[in-house]
This record gives structure tokens, sequence and C-alpha cells, in this order.
């Protein structure tokens, strides 16, 4: 088979990584597997990580999108998609997160009549998103909520390459070193996009804990990048000069952030990132919107295996239970080795990258089989094109308040 698999932007993140992972190994299941992906610049780091895997990649720039292009943008990027589809002989597009869904429904599926399978390991599925193609979500929750006005996705949750992400792979002890981190001091670690939408009041909170406990014995790292560096960065500023020391460090974003996973000794973080300092053999306190912390426990995981490695609070943005975590797991040498263990082991049996691949290839061989009739194809393009659009017009008060509802 020859797959074209698209991406909607090419800064390292989670659902990127995936579909690298993914990607890899559909070539390694003997598939000719290329690249697309949309920039508006200079490409991001993962189309060097693409490259440097040896898959050929497509890039497209195109400039952000605004609500008064957004029809002219989208047609752009359905055009790119369809002439990367046919430049590779694509028999199959599978593109990751709605952004470019409706660009490969619009481009390779209705004009070369195409099989597109569709992920989202985001945390909504939009209801304009097409009917009938392969959806592929990363919880059960995403499942039995979209079944309620689409054909049921498949539940494959983001993998971790256990092969890989393991600690006796790389050396964490050299990351410690290179940051003045003691070997009797405890390591918190985060490695996130750094995004105002779902990332930054996590870490906030974790600096604000931080903060609040005042144990020389703490450091807290934060790895990564992106548009809410600066507040970050300030805020960590702040937090060291009211300690008195370097506290918590920001080095920005790793290529491989395998060392950073490896060196820490409690791991903060959600999605993706969360499964890796899992498989890593790290405790983990998951941390979400709205305030929410929870250490990941057997006790807790049921909650997280039904709504995924995240949550939301109750809007009460205060630190204290956040702090009053942390100094459970640092306290306790004993608890942090238990829950580690668990962790790696429970990666090891549900979240393994083989086992996923082995779940995608059966996706694609149903996808493969489809072959919808060209009026059908144009039906649902103007159904999904529509419904887009009327979504598009709410008010974000109101998007949010439809949100609320369906939660």
């Amino acid at each position: 088979m020859r797959l074209l698999v698209g991406l909607h932007h090419l800064e390292l993140g989670g659902s990127q990584l995936n579909a690298l992972d993914f990607a890899l190994a559909m070539r390694e299941h003997g598939h000719d597997v290329a690249v697309f992906g949309v920039h508006t610049g200079v490409p991001g780091p993962v189309a060097e990580m693409v490259q440097s895997a040896g898959l050929p990649v497509t890039l497209v720039r195109h400039p952000v999108e605004r609500h008064r292009a957004v029809v002219p943008y989208r047609r752009a990027v359905a055009r790119g998609l369809t002439a990367a589809a046919k430049a590779h002989r694509a028999d199959l597009v599978h593109v990751y997160e709605f952004p470019l869904a409706l660009d490969a429904f619009d481009g390779p599926h209705l004009r070369l009549g195409l099989p597109v399978v569709v992920t989202i390991y985001g945390m909504a599925v939009p209801r304009w998103l097409p009917r009938y193609p392969e959806l592929i979500v990363g919880t059960q929750e995403l499942v039995d909520e979209a079944t309620t006005f689409r054909a049921p996705p498949t539940l494959i949750e983001p993998p971790v390459d256990t092969d890989t992400d393991d600690s006796a792979m790389v050396d964490g002890q050299a990351f410690r070193h290179a940051l003045g981190i003691r070997d009797d001091e405890l390591l918190l670690g985060v490695v996130s996009r750094l995004e105002p939408d779902m990332k930054a009041e996590g870490i906030l909170r974790a600096m604000a804990a931080l903060r609040r406990l005042d144990d020389d014995r703490l450091r807290l790292v934060v790895v990564g990048t992106g548009p809410s560096a600066g507040d970050l960065h300030a805020e960590a500023a702040r937090v060291n000069e009211a300690l008195g020391r370097p506290a918590v460090l920001l080095p920005g974003a790793l290529e491989d952030p395998r060392p950073a996973y490896a060196a820490m000794d409690i791991a903060l973080g959600m999605g993706g990132s969360a499964l890796r300092a899992m498989s890593f053999g790290r405790p983990l306190i998951v941390l979400g919107l709205a305030g929410f912390s929870r250490e990941c426990t057997p006790q807790t995981l049921d909650n997280f295996l039904t709504v995924g490695f995240w949550g939301t609070g109750g809007g009460d943005l205060d630190d204290a239970p956040l702090a009053e975590q942390i100094r459970v797991l640092a306290a306790d040498p004993a608890r942090r080795a238990s829950l580690g263990g668990w962790s790696r082991r429970l990666v090891v049996e549900r979240f393994s990258l083989k086992t996923a691949a082995d779940k995608l290839a059966e996706v694609y061989a149903r996808a493969l089989v489809q072959h919808p009739a060209a009026g059908r194809r144009l039906g649902e393009a103007t159904r999904a094109a529509v419904h887009k659009a009327a979504a598009d017009m709410l008010p974000e008060s109101i998007r949010q308040r439809l949100r609320r509802v369906r939660a």
C-alpha cells in the first residue's frame, strides 16, 4: 500500500510525534509511506525529524488562517493534499486532527476517490466531521460521544514506543548534571508544548506549588517551547527570586526529550507526554484544566482510561492540592518506586506502539475496501461544509455552553 500521512502543523507535539511513530511502524509493515505537512513560515522541527527518518515529505506553506480567509485557505490546503496524493500515487490518505479532515475529504477523497482515515487525539470530535470515513480517537469517552452522530470510531490510545522510551536506553544522569541538578535533589519534570489553551495553566500551578512547598530538595524542569514560553520564563524568574535559588529551569525544546524523562523523579503532565513519562517508570501526577491535578495510581486509572490522561477541575486554580500531591510523593521513596514500576508495566501491556500499529493496520484494511459513489461523496462534503460554516458562526460563549452540555 502507498500511504500519505497528513500533519496539520509541524511543531513538536504529541499528535505529530504519534503520527511519525505510526508512519514509521507502517513502513516496517512493508508500506510505502510519505508525509504531507502544513506550515505558516519556517517548517517546524517535526519536518526535520520526518526527513531524518528517511520519509519523503511535502511541505506546503500557507498564511495563518483568519476568519475571512477560511474558504481560500481550506481550498489551498485541499489542493496541496490532492497534489501530494497524486505525486505519491497514494492508495490511502491518513490525516491527523480535524483541521485537515475536511481538506482531505474535499481534496483527495472527493476529487480522486481515495479513502481517508482521520485520527483525532484532541479532546473533542466536531459534529461537522464527515460521517463515514474511518475515524480513530484516543479515549473511550470520545468513542461513546462520537457514536451518537456518526459511524462508530476506533479506539487507539496514543501509543508509546516502549522499546526506545525506556530509562535503560538513555542517560538521565547526564541531563541532570548538565542542568546542575544534584543527585540528592528531586527533579519534577514536564515535557510539553508551551501553549495557553491547554498547557500553561498546569505548568504555572506547578511553579506555584514549588514556591509554596519551599523545599530545597525540589527542582522543576519544563522542557518545551511555544507561544506561552515568554510568560512561563517570566513566572519562573519570579519563583526563583522568591526562593533564592534556581528552583525552576526552562531549557527549551529537545528534539529527543528522552533524557529529560529518564532524569525525572516525579513526572507532571498530560496526554501522550504523561504516557511517555510512565514508560520511563516514573510516578505521575496528571495535570489538566481549571485546577485539575491527580496522581495516577491503580485506584485512579479507570478515570484516565475513560477520559484520557488529563482532566477538568472545578475552576479553582489554587496550587495547594498539587503542592500536597507533590509533597506526598517527595516524602515517600518507596511509593515513588512502586508507582514507577507499575507505570512501566501498564504502558508496556496496554499502550505499546506495536499493539497500536496492529490495530491501525486493521483500520487501513477496512478503509481500503470502502468505495462510496461520487454522489455520496459530494453529498457528505456539502453536509460537512454547511455544518462547519454554521458552527464557525456561533459566538465562542455559546460554543462553550454546548461543550458543557455535551460533557
